[in-house]
């Protein structure tokens, strides 16, 4: 993330058409799984430096923000997933370089780009869909006023027993 207001801009992903889930999707700047046995915040400094060269230093400013959870089918079952979602201001002249072969490219977005694309097409990978459209209404670009507004919000968090 970088500036604020109609300024602010969100550095996107292309996944590696080389992935086995979901290639050349629009994805975040850094994400990755929970392994056993490494801390949240651990786990985040590994992410940042594998998948944007971020200094640990810079990394270490990320602040949580919530949690995304959802509901999916996966390898014949279902698996409840918790995403824990970060904020992280980078400096203008940052740009982040990937080390782990998931990203393709990056590009810096304005964050009317995103939303637009976010809206109109089905380009993010879907649970990075849930983590921006998060990220929009806790910073007021996703109007309260909007019809679906309620329902949006409820489809960030799963409860286990609803459904």
């Amino acid at each position: 993330m970088s500036g604020t207001g109609d300024d602010l801009r969100l550095w996107v992903g292309r996944r590696s058409p080389t992935k086995q889930t979901a290639p050349n999707k629009l994805d975040h700047l850094v994400a990755g799984g929970q392994p056993f046995g490494l801390g949240l915040f651990d786990n985040l400094l590994k992410e940042c430096a594998e998948e944007a060269s971020l200094p640990r230093e810079l990394a270490a400013q990320a602040r949580p923000v919530g949690i995304v959870s959802y509901v999916t089918e996966h390898e014949g079952g279902v698996r409840n997933d918790v995403l824990f979602c970060y904020d992280l201001e980078l400096p203008e002249d940052f740009i982040p370089v990937n080390r782990d072969g998931e990203i393709a490219s990056f590009e810096l977005w304005p964050i009317a780009r995103v939303a637009e694309r976010l809206a109109e097409t089905e380009d993010f990978k879907f649970n990075v869909a849930l983590v921006i459209i998060d990220f929009l209404m806790r910073h007021g670009l996703i109007d309260p006023a909007r019809p679906d507004y309620v329902e949006l919000a409820s489809g960030l968090r799963y409860r286990a027993g609803e459904g």
